[in-house]
């Protein structure tokens, strides 16, 4: 008898520090400091005053790269701030989730909360969208984005990029909201199908999946090809949902 309830404590102890483990797991995903829980290349990322930066600016980045979480999320809400630094509007990176690696490749497949410029020209290529204006720059900031899936068919011009945006940013709506040269807040919130961006606390992509996709992955930053530029990332904080 006492020896069974000694094995009943020892599995509720375990359950418990179980327990303790997961809960330990949500919040900062950034100490500030290093990048300890994240992998990635240290030639495009490295941790400087209190931030994640990408890329530099004395050279270009002549390939993407992506800093990923060693950890896998499913249902959460994500918040963290970003900026850049560049002396051109012509720069992009973005947040990818429930991602994973390509294998052979520097890229990511999964979602991506998208920030940074495109040209508006190229919005009708991959999606259904047609911008008021294709002219010029159109601001992807908490646009919601797709890539690099091995099911190609879910993109519109798969042998340019596999690539589709879901959910367009408005225009005016995101520049009445943020600077791209200073901070502003990305919160991303993944519950079961269903996909939320807001920018500074304003919604700006809602999206609900319909097929059938892997639900769980990493948290990835980018730091798109191109510059000079940097791309700021900081206050990265990660709450697991029910």
């Amino acid at each position: 008898m006492f020896k069974l309830l000694k094995i009943i404590c020892g599995i509720m102890i375990a359950i418990s520090l179980s327990i303790s483990c997961e809960t330990k797991e949500d919040g900062k995903l950034f100490d500030g400091k290093t990048l300890e829980g994240w992998e990635g290349s240290s030639s495009i990322f490295r941790a400087e005053n209190g931030a994640i930066i990408g890329g530099n600016l004395k050279t270009p980045l002549d390939k993407t790269g992506y800093l990923c979480t060693k950890q896998k999320f499913e249902n959460f809400e994500l918040k963290l701030e970003a900026k850049f630094i560049s002396t051109d509007l012509k720069i992009n990176g973005g947040i990818s989730f429930r991602a994973k690696r390509v294998p052979n490749s520097n890229e990511v497949m999964g979602y991506q909360a998208d920030l940074g410029y495109i040209d508006a020209s190229a919005i009708p290529i991959f999606s259904n969208f047609q911008p008021k204006d294709t002219t010029g720059l159109y601001p992807l900031w908490g646009t919601l984005v797709d890539e690099n899936r091995p099911d190609t068919s879910r993109y519109p011009k798969p042998e340019i990029f596999p690539v589709i945006i879901y959910s367009l940013a408005d225009k005016d709506l995101i520049e009445q909201t943020m600077d791209p040269l200073d901070w502003n807040e990305i919160t991303i919130k993944a519950h079961g199908p269903n996909i939320e961006i807001k920018i500074n606390g304003v919604t700006t992509a809602e999206y609900s999946e319909k097929e059938d996709v892997p639900l769980n992955g990493c948290v990835c930053l980018q730091a798109h090809a191109g510059g000079p530029y940097e791309i700021w990332y900081k206050n990265i904080i990660l709450n697991r949902l029910e």
